[in-house]
């Protein structure tokens, strides 16, 4: 019956501990030698017994207590014992039960274990008390909890135990913030550390490259070790130059780094390892299981480039305007694909979100951008492309290609191949469709500005918004199709540049475009600048333009008409050409002449000289050096080079053009959005006509005809401040709502915002306050997010009061016989503890509010006094007994809300 680790465990009923080592052995990592009892060795004791219910749970306790192994399973293990040098060498003995170290149940430290034994008897006593244990009362309590059968089957392991110098646990992903991995470590055996008796070594790792980010060391004056002739493990001084030495060398978190990634990959999730590290520097695993804490997909938002677009605070209207744009014209880019509609249905989360506001600044949202590049195949050549083009300094990694067999990847071929011709197919028809775009807008623009919208009605101005999106909007298939040519096109010619031999190969190419005088883009500072040497012919011109006074246009028209008639027709091509230009709520040279004015007396203070025309679009410069290179290559690939760079000049130039048409686009939206504001303002629905861009699209059109809207429902924010999608407005007082959002967006003014966040937000990592010095707040370290006030319970010793319920349970140390108390509390802080302790890892399971390592805790507070907890923070504010906190509902974690 006895299973040693050479033999495969077939159908046998080993655990989920067991089941571990015998997989951690199949991947040849070094686990010390071990054999399982499975549970069908204590079944016979459980036949005569009625099934599992309450009242039978105390006499399965004692019936496992009482067992006794079979002759064979003796001599099966004095067998493994003799191989494993003992009793020289002592062994542990570890629960295993049915359903330890799974996927969303650890019992993490619930049943007991038992170490340096070192007689048969003591072995075969330790194993029936170990398979006792899965009926303790804390074990009982969890399996209540966590809605588990009550009859549980225990096996057990029996494992050599290795001389530890350092033990320690290992999170292959830190579900606090999963760009890391996380470990702690301390000298000796580890049981003082996941029983949160002693405080560890902390070491961050950032996950993709296994640097270390953070590390925090203890004061490790003890540790855990075997004393000669002596059983269990016993408190020993440390060496005072180790005390605060690192318990893990850089060559060892580098080994940590290597074995999470590989176990994480092989076991097809993120794990929770125990490691020795032994006398000899040798790196042995005890334990692996799942982690069962839900780890959050981490969100990366990054403005590096959009910001460019959108500089700044960006109101409501403009955000959800931006975001449906980009939605409508990613479907048109997929369907252009050949992607079919159920997929093109399955990527509306996708589609949807492929922007965010962030404390009011419009954010890329990066995952979603990557797993729009999934359609296509080289994914890894287009996501460097695409985040050379985005301008994101630092990489992402953790969105990837799923992993699929050599028979998937060859169904999925044909479909990727066909998605890539029809993407190569739109490029070569690009030099057809970009003129039929210009042409369609050209006429909507022309139509556009003959309207009356002064004069419209709210149900006329929706009507004509619809006919911009039916007849524009929904048609962008062209510039979209341009911007990945681009996209990839200076993908290909860095890569051929680099190829080529050359050093630096962004320099060239940025040099190679950076003079081109045919862009679109280029074309409204050459008209103004012929206006400005235009009127310094007009005399007294040059000078009323320097004053500037506020009706500098209608002193303009009346004295220079000529001048102001092609200062107009300068505004009506490219009015809307203008700092902000995306923004809905930017007044533009459109909507302002006296802003044309203002631009213009820049460069009439010195009359500009007349630039020379460069018709071939290259720098002086850069055209040596690629007349240079071109002829030291051999034919075929200065054939490639001269391609690659002339067909990327050609797609920029289109996107500069398709840009243009993009501004009057939004230049139509913003006059048809400001008209509509006048509209509200006329009707009593806003005070002033600008309080329109406080309110979205769906706000506006409800406001507009008196229908409520459907829109589809707010997605909740994932961090305050940040907006997945518009909000809904929960209101039909509309100057109220845009007071409130005035109030909200003029703080977002003050705030300096990186450009990029993530969420969950990297961890600021300080050490704690000393005690003492709490300015009304104590400091330790968040393990898991949620705020809640109460009544604070201060326990110190195990005799204190123990009623727990509905309180904030602050604790000097925690271990996993707390189990039964915690799903009462509200939430808990710990004075000394390790995040990755037993007692922490169950708190995290259940979803309780909890912090760890705050200096003085249980010194600095009395039970009764009112706190407020932040697990995410890490803080506990104390508050006055006359003031009750302001509560916020919407920070508070779902479980405690």
């Amino acid at each position: 019956m006895l299973l040693p680790d050479s033999l495969a465990p077939g159908a046998a009923a080993i655990g989920g501990k067991a089941a571990g080592l015998f997989r951690l052995r199949q991947l040849g990592v070094a686990v010390p030698p071990f054999a399982v009892l499975p549970a069908d060795a204590f079944a016979p004791l459980f036949t005569a017994l009625p099934a599992a219910s309450d009242a039978d749970l105390d006499t399965r306790q004692a019936s496992l207590l009482a067992y006794e192994p079979t002759p064979e399973d003796r001599a099966a293990l004095r067998v493994q014992l003799t191989g494993w040098d003992f009793p020289a060498r002592p062994v542990a003995v570890r629960s295993s039960v049915a359903d330890e170290d799974g996927a969303g149940h650890s019992f993490a430290g619930l049943m007991d274990s038992f170490l340096n034994l070192t007689s048969e008897d003591e072995i075969w006593a330790a194993v029936a008390r170990c398979a006792a244990s899965a009926y303790s009362v804390r074990a009982r309590a969890y399996r209540r909890q966590r809605g588990l059968p009550l009859a549980a089957r225990p096996a057990v392991v029996v494992q050599a135990q290795v001389a530890a110098l350092t033990s320690g646990v290992l999170f292959s992903t830190w579900p606090e913030y999963p760009m890391e991995m996380t470990i702690h470590a301390l000298w000796g055996f580890g049981e003082a550390l996941v029983s949160g008796a002693q405080q560890p070594d902390e070491f961050y790792l950032r996950k993709a490259t296994g640097e270390l980010t953070h590390q925090q060391l203890a004061d490790k004056a003890q540790r855990l070790a075997v004393v000669l002739g002596a059983a269990g493990l016993h408190q020993a001084p440390v060496a005072a130059e180790e005390q605060l030495a690192p318990s893990l060398s850089p060559a060892e978190l580098t080994q940590l780094h290597t074995l999470g990634q590989q176990l994480e990959t092989a076991m097809g999730g993120p794990q929770d390892v125990e490691f020795v590290v032994d006398e000899a520097d040798r790196l042995w695993v005890v334990q692996a299981r799942p982690i069962t804490q839900p780890i959050p997909e981490l969100l990366v938002f990054d403005n590096s480039n959009i910001q460019e677009s959108y500089c700044g605070v960006t109101t409501p209207l403009t955000f959800s305007f931006a975001r449906r744009a980009y939605a409508t014209v990613y479907r048109q880019t997929m369907r252009a694909l050949g992607v079919p509609a159920a997929e093109v249905e399955a990527h509306e989360p996708v589609v949807t979100q492929l922007l965010v506001l962030v404390q009011g600044r419009i954010y890329y949202h990066i995952n979603h951008w990557y797993r729009g590049l999934l359609l296509l195949p080289s994914f890894q050549q287009n996501k460097a492309d695409m985040e050379r083009m985005m301008g994101l300094e630092e990489p992402v990694d953790f969105v990837q290609p799923p992993r699929r067999s050599r028979l998937e990847q060859l169904r999925s071929a044909p479909r990727l191949a066909a998605n890539l011709l029809r993407l190569l197919a739109a490029f070569a028809s690009l030099r057809r469709a970009v003129p039929a775009f210009h042409a369609r807008l050209a006429a909507a623009y022309q139509r556009f500005y003959t309207l009356p919208l002064a004069q419209f009605s709210g149900a006329e101005l929706l009507a004509e918004k619809t006919r911009l999106d039916e007849e524009l909007l929904s048609h962008w298939t062209t510039p979209i199709i341009n911007d990945f040519r681009v996209m990839m096109a200076n993908g290909r010619a860095l890569r051929n540049l680099r190829a080529a031999g050359v050093a630096e190969p962004e320099d060239l190419l940025r040099r190679y475009l950076a003079s081109d005088q045919q862009l679109a883009s280029v074309q409204p500072v050459h008209r103004l600048l012929a206006l400005a040497r235009q009127a310094h012919t007009h005399t007294g011109l040059p000078e009323l333009i320097q004053a500037l006074p506020a009706d500098v246009a209608e002193q303009v028209a009346a004295s220079y008409p000529q001048f102001e008639q092609a200062a107009r027709q300068f505004r009506e091509e490219f009015g809307d050409r203008t700092v902000g230009e995306l923004k809905l709520e930017t007044a533009t040279m459109r909507t302002q002449p006296r802003i044309f004015y203002q631009y213009l007396r820049n460069l009439v203070a010195v009359p500009p000289a007349a630039t020379a025309a460069n018709p071939s679009g290259i720098s002086p410069s850069a055209a040596t050096d690629i007349e240079a290179l071109l002829n030291r290559l051999p034919r075929l690939r200065r054939w490639a080079l001269t391609r690659s760079l002339t067909g990327l000049q050609e797609a920029i130039r289109h996107r500069e053009a398709l840009r243009l048409e993009r501004t009057r686009l939004f230049g139509m939206y913003r006059s048809l959005y400001r008209a509509a504001g006048e509209r509200l303002t006329q009707a009593g629905h806003l005070f002033q006509p600008e309080d329109v861009f406080m309110l979205t699209e769906n706000e506006i059109a409800e406001a507009l005809t008196g229908t409520p809207a459907t829109p589809a429902p707010a997605l909740p924010s994932p961090a305050p401040g940040i907006w997945l999608s518009p909000p809904p407005a929960h209101t039909t007082d509309l100057p109220a709502l845009v007071a409130a959002r005035q109030q909200e967006f003029a703080r977002y003014e003050q705030l300096a915002v990186p450009a990029r966040v993530t969420v969950p937000a990297a961890p600021v990592r300080m050490l704690p306050a000393a005690v003492g010095e709490t300015d009304g707040v104590l400091r330790g370290t968040g393990c898991y997010p949620g705020v809640v006030e109460g009544e604070a319970l201060v326990v110190r010793r195990p005799e204190d009061d123990l009623n727990v319920a509905g309180k904030i349970v602050c604790a000097l140390r925690t271990d996993p016989g707390w189990a039964t108390l915690f799903p009462a509390c509200r939430a808990v802080a710990i004075e000394k503890g390790s995040s990755l302790s037993h007692s922490v890892i169950i708190l995290r399971e259940l979803g309780i509010p909890t912090i760890i390592n705050v200096p003085g805790l249980t010194q600095q507070l009395q039970s009764g006094q009112r706190v407020v907890l932040d697990g995410q923070c890490g803080t506990l504010q104390l508050l006055p007994a006359t003031q009750p906190a302001a509560e916020n509902p919407s920070a508070l974690s779902p479980r405690h809300a």
